[in-house]
């Protein structure tokens, strides 16, 4: 009788862990790029949306809800009608936009690095010149689902508001500072055109981070040329400008530099770098390597 009571209880301990199987993996959770958690829902199928501040990890809102409560949605749109080979910033304003990614409905538009709010989102974009004018649909989506938005291109403009003759002859790039910079922002004048850059450092981020801190308020990382001039005229007093010497500072400027012999054995043609600068001086380069996840200084430019 004995043999048989130890098989019959050994059935009972399997059935008992087999059970408690879904609850375990019902729980779901999602993350960006970086690996920061921006959704997560529950057993109960309660999500949890979770904003962090730019470039980092810290949380500065949670919302949560049903599944159905806490689908994006879009309330505005603006501007509502961009010109064909025009440059500009998206901005979509709604609930639920943590996460947010877009799709068009025609090709030839560029979309720069983003990262989506809990209410808005601002997306760097480029229309080709080829795009017809007419009505764009765009799919919003989120881990958690998705909706959709419009806007109209209208047709290709030069250098104006109504069609223009193409004038013949170099382009002028004005190298003045400009006088209508965002707040805490300063205009600088350079050979290459004049240019706002932030008067301090505004976030520290890894690479991947460092893109997002930016474009996520419609700017950019600075280019190696504009940071090492801001960084003189600063210098030499003319410019209010905060830190620029005494840490290593983002800019834009990526450089492909030859693999190490080893590498290059195993057919490696180049490893992506990116410029950093201001440890000691305005000139001194590092070429750091962008797969690597130190953080650093940053400032953004526009």
């Amino acid at each position: 009788m004995r043999p048989q009571r130890k098989v019959f209880l050994a059935v009972i301990v399997l059935t008992q862990a087999w059970v408690a199987v879904p609850s375990v993996t019902a729980f779901q959770r999602f993350t960006d790029e970086a690996g920061v958690v921006i959704y997560t829902i529950d057993d109960d199928g309660i999500v949890s949306m979770f904003e962090s501040r730019p470039g980092t990890d810290i949380t500065i809102s949670v919302t949560r809800g049903t599944r159905e409560k806490m689908q994006p949605r879009i309330t505005e749109v603006s501007p509502d009608a961009i010109p064909a080979g025009a440059s500009t910033v998206l901005k979509l304003k709604g609930e639920n936009l943590v996460g947010t990614t877009v799709k068009f409905n025609v090709p030839g538009i560029d979309v720069k690095p983003y990262a989506g709010k809990a209410k808005s989102v601002e997306i760097p974009l480029t229309i080709s010149g080829s795009v017809p004018p007419g009505e764009i649909v765009m799919e919003v989506m989120t881990p958690i689902g998705s909706t959709t938005a419009k806007f109209n291109v209208t047709e290709f403009q030069i250098g104006g508001s109504a069609p223009t003759r193409r004038e013949s002859g170099p382009k002028v790039i004005s190298t003045s500072a400009p006088t209508n910079c965002p707040e805490g922002m300063v205009g600088v004048g350079a050979e290459r055109g004049g240019f706002c850059i932030e008067v301090d450092q505004t976030f520290t981020a890894d690479y991947r981070k460092a893109e997002k801190a930016c474009s996520i308020s419609g700017k950019r990382r600075c280019d190696a040329a504009e940071w090492k001039a801001a960084c003189e005229q600063a210098k030499e007093g003319r410019l209010p400008i905060k830190n620029m010497i005494g840490s290593w500072e983002w800019t834009g400027t990526e450089v492909v530099k030859d693999a190490p012999g080893d590498a290059a054995d195993y057919g490696a043609t180049g490893i992506l770098t990116v410029i950093v600068l201001g440890q000691s001086d305005c000139k001194t380069e590092r070429y750091y390597e962008t797969w690597k996840a130190e953080n650093m200084e940053g400032r953004c430019c526009k």
